[in-house]
């Protein structure tokens, strides 16, 4: 091309769409991630704790990123409870932290402040006692929220943006929401717990607005364990051993013992089904370990109700030959299920760990199957007491070897 004269006008096409694709470039990737009070939370973020869809959004109108990336807030504050539920998202990378605080004045100091970090296993989230400016009084509490769901998170590996979620009960709670502080940075140290003085902050009042949140799908999902783990403790841990002991110890008021243990029997079977029937439907929805070994050794407890019951049907008369067979198979069989119903038990409230009353749950059968067992243990004594005793002349019962069989 000779100097002093214009390029090619197909030349200064070809530079003005490469001009214009490069600024189109540049704009959507500054943009495209951004995330706004426009994004859907059902389908941008993975929050089970409770429905999504009433919040109601704020902008921090906090400094966007190299990404377009701030922070955003939904929010509602349920009518009937008065629970806040909270979505936050932010921008999160790589040694960095990334916190909602909670302040009466508006002020750091003094804040309770909830700080999402990356570490191996995910996002960690803690809370954050924020007692004077010095970073040697910004310490890590556990007892300043009180929350009623999650905290629950999700992190965007695409767009370093994470979500989290929140449900708290402000009037039981420390902290006091009056302004919501946003603020990030870096998080060298947040692995034992120090944080490095924010590199960027900002806040707003806090706003909630109120309406009705709704049940999620982990809330009705809970509901169901509940439900199970309540009416299989209730069928197995109470009324199959009360009707088992009936059955032993009880045998002197015939025929009385015999309509009594077929009774709680009977009502224990019914509990064992709908136990059953909510197992499999939660068996659908959730993959846990150990949940295989819960659910085969519950089918076969079921499987040998089944065969007791049927038992009890084809029972032969007391005169017959077989009837002592019949007794060993009807007592053993009843011991062994009570057995690995007890197993059973402990490894469904297992597949809880974590659950805030997992702990209390347990505790609770153990205090129960200790009653149970201390029950057994004095009823046994009396019973051989009674079979070893000479009966007494003129009395319709008698308790010795020749009266009363052993019952196994």
């Amino acid at each position: 091309m000779e100097m002093g004269k214009a390029p090619p006008r197909s030349s200064r096409v070809v530079w003005f769409y490469a001009c214009v694709a490069l600024i189109l470039s540049i704009y959507t990737h500054k943009t495209s991630a951004a995330v706004t009070c426009r994004t859907d939370l059902a389908t941008a973020a993975n929050i089970t704790i409770f429905p999504t869809d009433a919040l109601q959004c704020m902008n921090s109108k906090f400094s966007p990123d190299n990404s377009g990336n701030v922070f955003v807030v939904w929010s509602l504050k349920d009518t009937a409870t008065g629970f806040v539920s909270i979505v936050v998202s932010a921008p999160l990378a790589a040694k960095q932290w990334a916190a909602l605080g909670f302040s009466g004045p508006g002020q750091m100091m003094g804040s309770t402040a909830l700080v999402a970090t990356l570490g191996a296993k995910g996002v960690n989230i803690d809370q954050y006692f924020l007692k004077d400016k010095v970073p040697s009084q910004v310490v890590r509490v556990n007892d300043r929220i009180k929350f009623t769901a999650g905290p629950e998170s999700y992190y965007d590996n695409k767009y370093n943006i994470v979500y989290m979620a929140f449900q708290i009960d402000f009037k039981s709670s420390k902290a006091v929401p009056n302004f919501l502080l946003f603020a990030q940075g870096p998080a060298s140290g947040a692995d034992n717990g120090d944080l490095e003085y924010h590199t960027a902050q900002t806040y707003l009042p806090s706003e909630f607005a109120e309406g009705t949140v709704g049940e999620s799908a982990a809330s009705k999902l809970a509901r169901k364990v509940k439900a199970h783990g309540a009416v299989q403790v209730f069928g197995w841990g109470v009324l199959l051993p009360i009707g088992a002991m009936v059955a032993r110890y009880a045998k002197s008021f015939d025929p009385a013992w015999f309509y009594i243990h077929i009774t709680f029997q009977t009502i224990g079977f019914i509990f064992i089904i709908a136990g059953l029937a909510t197992g499999v439907d939660i068996a659908k929805t959730i993959d846990v370990p150990r949940l295989n070994g819960h659910k085969g050794l519950g089918f076969f407890l079921f499987t040998l109700a089944i065969l007791q019951v049927l038992a009890v049907v084809a029972r032969p008369h007391k005169e017959a030959k077989v009837r002592k067979y019949w007794n060993w198979y009807h007592w053993w069989v009843g011991r062994l299920a009570l057995f690995l119903a007890v197993i059973n038990i402990f490894v469904g409230i297992s597949l809880n760990k974590g659950e805030p009353n997992a702990h209390n749950l347990k505790v609770g059968y153990i205090v129960l199957l200790a009653f149970e067992l201390v029950a057994f243990v004095i009823l046994e004594i009396l019973y051989w007491l009674r079979w070893n005793r000479t009966p007494t002349p003129g009395t319709a019962i008698g308790w010795n070897r020749q009266s009363t069989d052993r019952g196994y």
